[in-house]
């Protein structure tokens, strides 16, 4: 009796948790998404070597626009992870989870859910590869961060990730209220292996690894600026030198906290699949668990926008420029004379 109380509360809280909580991610994170994208595809942003990152804006080198691409390519995977992961269990609270009614959308779900969750994080580390890169004194590093090379680390990661994920492909299948692997040990072994380290470790170390060096590097370029530089032009770069790691470091740290609960998940996913015979409650408890793990992960695509947007003084300004641009702002807004000004001069003469 206790057992059978425990399954439905568990299915109680995650439905609560789905009907709170899930809306809020789409909207909030498919917004965010969208204007990270809209954002980035502005000219001043595609074109300048200045403020082409989406979160270190680091300027003065002529490759910086490559850095762009990555974290480009980062909001459009955040966006379909969102698509992928959440519209489904929305959709399931007024219908039936295509997730246990269908073995097809069992298994294509889950593939294209963790290709896109490995994708971003992958990225992001590219994405501090190559502002690592952007800051080295060595003109050989310096000349991989280009666009060239850029569009072909995409190209590449996307391919190598819908490799290792094929696996899910083959070895998903639906028990109980459960959409995973339920009982093959070995499949479940690779999955827990790659998830971990190439979804965990790697990318965390290759993170801190590069915050360090990136550090390095501009403690290297401060010492360089205060022989030859001014002072005022030496403190100026100094606040974009700390603003940057700053925000490469908050990176870090909310993309450890969102991914460990899904390493947890996958160790505890692991060892119950040496149980045999597993209950219904243990089941139950692993869904949940799985549950709660997906909808923390979920929290990096959601807050992406909003952590950049408060530690990014440029990513505000070419916000705003383009909220201004549709007449978002007050209309006391002086605009420098150009062509537009010929336009609303024959348009006042008409009238």
């Amino acid at each position: 009796m206790m057992l059978s109380s425990l399954i439905t509360t568990l299915a109680r809280i995650q439905y609560e948790i789905t009907l709170w909580i899930y809306p809020l991610w789409l909207i909030f994170g498919i917004i965010g998404c969208l204007l990270n994208l809209i954002v980035f595809s502005r000219p001043s942003l595609r074109k300048t070597s200045c403020s082409i990152c989406k979160l270190s804006f680091f300027c003065n080198n002529e490759y910086s626009s490559s850095c762009f691409q990555d974290f480009f390519a980062a909001s459009v995977d955040h966006l379909l992870t969102l698509l992928v992961g959440v519209v489904p269990i929305v959709y399931s609270l007024n219908h039936p989870n295509p997730q246990i009614q269908s073995l097809i959308f069992c298994k294509i779900r889950g593939y294209l859910f963790q290709i896109t969750l490995m994708l971003s994080r992958w990225y992001v580390a590219f994405a501090c590869i190559d502002r690592y890169a952007l800051t080295s004194n060595k003109v050989r590093l310096r000349n991989f961060a280009n666009n060239k090379f850029a569009y072909r680390i995409i190209v590449i990661v996307v391919l190598v990730w819908c490799i290792i994920c094929s696996h899910r492909l083959i070895f998903y299948e639906i028990k109980g209220n459960l959409c995973g692997i339920v009982n093959n040990t070995i499949a479940a072994l690779y999955q827990s292996a790659y998830v971990i380290i190439g979804g965990g470790i790697l990318p965390v170390l290759i993170m801190i690894i590069c915050a360090c060096l990136i550090r390095k590097n501009l403690f290297e370029r401060k010492e360089r600026r205060m022989e030859f530089a001014s002072t005022q032009l030496s403190r100026r770069q100094q606040t974009i030198d700390s603003q940057l790691l700053k925000i490469l470091f908050i990176q870090i740290i909310f993309y450890i906290i969102f991914i460990l609960p899904q390493m947890g998940y996958v160790v505890f996913n692991t060892v119950s699949l040496t149980m045999p015979n597993r209950s219904s409650e243990h089941l139950a408890i692993e869904q949940f668990v799985l549950f709660i793990a997906e909808c923390v992960l979920y929290m990096f695509p959601v807050t992406s926008f909003y952590l950049y947007t408060l530690t990014s003084k440029t990513f505000r300004k070419e916000l705003l420029k383009y909220f201004l641009s549709f007449g978002f702002c007050c209309r006391g807004t002086q605009v420098s004379p150009s062509s537009n000004t010929t336009v609303i001069d024959q348009h006042t003469k008409r009238h």
